[in-house]
Formats: structure tokens, C-alpha cells, sequence
């Protein structure tokens, strides 16, 4: 009887050392600061549904080139652990966009047709404060994701396909491969990583046209110093 008395406290005991040993064996996150740079250019013709006006028949194309940089203004601090970036908001994004090109009016009203096309002057845009969320799925890689907080007044001339105004940073990296050494981020002092994306939309019926897009980004973590 004495003895099934202390069997309870020896187990609870012996779990508590347990985790305790295990808490103590997990490596603390190492912290760095991350600076981010980046651009993006994209080049499209657009043209919407055609609209009905009566007895004519309007359709609106827009041809457009659009080059964003951007970068964090400040370093931003993230905690990488057995590889893996913990997830982290990236905030203070600032940037500049550029954009140029034309809108072209087609009308046909029964058997003629007039066209006419506006040239814009170059316009410069810029933002700051936008957002980026970023984490490991896995340790060795990084997933950048959800850009968010871009405010830029609308476009007129040329006028922005929503496909541009979606991904106001470019096309996002697939996952960004971090080299074998982040494995053991306590001993490095910087972790360097670079992409460039590219992709091409074709636009269906009733709208028609493509669009062109690239990123380039740059990420760089430097050692806290504490």
C-alpha cells in the first residue's frame, strides 16, 4: 500500500524532468534583421469587354508599362530556428511606381467605325507602409505571401488591368530556397537570397489582349547584435 502511494508523485516527477530536459535541449531562435529590396515591371494590352451603346458597339484598350522599386525602410527583426524563418509580418514597405502608355477608343456604329487613342503623360506614384507576410513551410525554404496596405490612387491613362493592381509589388517568388548554412543560422552572421519571377497572362473572350509581368527580389539578414 505504501508503495502505490508514491508510484503517482514518481511518474508526474519523472514527466516534469522530462520536458523540462526537452525545453532546455531546444535551441533559442536566433535573430537577425531582414532588409528587403525589390522591382517589378510589367507590360500589358488590355482591352475590356466591348459595351453596348445604343446602336454602337465601344470597346476600350490600354497599353501600359509600369516599373515599381521598393524596399523596407528600416530593417525589420525575424527569428529563424533549425532553419526555419518563424513567421513574421514584414512592415514598412516604401516604394516608387512609374507608368506610362495609352488608351485607345474603338467605336462601330452599324457599318463605320472611328478610333481614337489618348497618349499619357509618364506619371510617378509612391507608398509606404505596405506589408508582407513571410515564414518557412519547411526548414531550408521561404514562402512570401499576402502583400498588403499598397494605397495608390487610381490610374486613368493608361488604366491598370486588375491583375496589376492585384500584385502592386509583381509576380511573388514561389518558394525562396535559403542555403544549406541557414540550417544552423546560430553560426552565421548573414543570409543572403535572391528571385526573379516572370509570368505571362492571356486574356479570354469577351476581353482580349496579355500581360507581361517580372520581380526581382533581394533578401538580406544580418546577426542581430545584442
Amino acid at each position: 500500500m505504501g508503495l502505490r502511494l508514491y508510484i503517482g508523485p514518481l511518474i508526474f516527477l519523472a514527466l516534469t524532468c522530462g520536458l523540462a530536459a526537452h525545453a532546455a535541449a531546444a535551441p533559442t531562435p536566433t535573430l537577425f534583421r531582414l532588409t528587403v529590396v525589390g522591382s517589378a515591371h510589367d507590360e500589358w494590352t488590355f482591352s475590356a469587354a466591348p459595351v453596348t451603346e445604343g446602336e454602337c458597339r465601344r470597346t476600350d484598350t490600354s497599353e501600359g508599362v509600369r516599373d515599381v522599386t521598393f524596399r523596407t525602410k528600416k530593417p525589420v527583426p525575424v527569428r529563424i530556428s533549425g532553419g526555419r524563418v518563424l513567421p513574421v509580418v514584414i512592415r514598412g514597405i516604401t516604394g516608387t511606381v512609374t507608368l506610362s502608355g495609352a488608351n485607345t477608343t474603338d467605336r462601330v456604329c452599324g457599318t463605320t467605325g472611328t478610333t481614337t487613342t489618348a497618349d499619357c503623360a509618364q506619371t510617378t506614384r509612391s507608398f509606404t507602409g505596405a506589408t508582407l507576410q513571410a515564414s518557412s513551410p519547411m526548414p531550408g525554404v521561404l514562402a512570401l505571401k499576402s502583400v498588403g496596405n499598397v494605397h495608390l490612387a487610381t490610374a486613368g491613362c493608361p488604366r491598370e488591368p486588375v491583375d496589376v493592381t492585384m500584385r502592386p509589388l509583381g509576380p511573388l517568388p514561389k518558394l525562396l530556397r535559403l542555403p544549406k548554412a541557414a540550417l544552423t543560422e546560430q553560426r552565421l552572421v548573414r543570409i543572403t537570397v535572391g528571385a526573379t519571377r516572370t509570368q505571362r497572362s492571356v486574356y479570354s473572350p469577351p476581353q482580349s489582349g496579355q500581360l507581361d509581368e517580372r520581380g526581382q527580389w533581394s533578401l538580406r539578414f544580418d546577426r542581430a547584435v545584442r
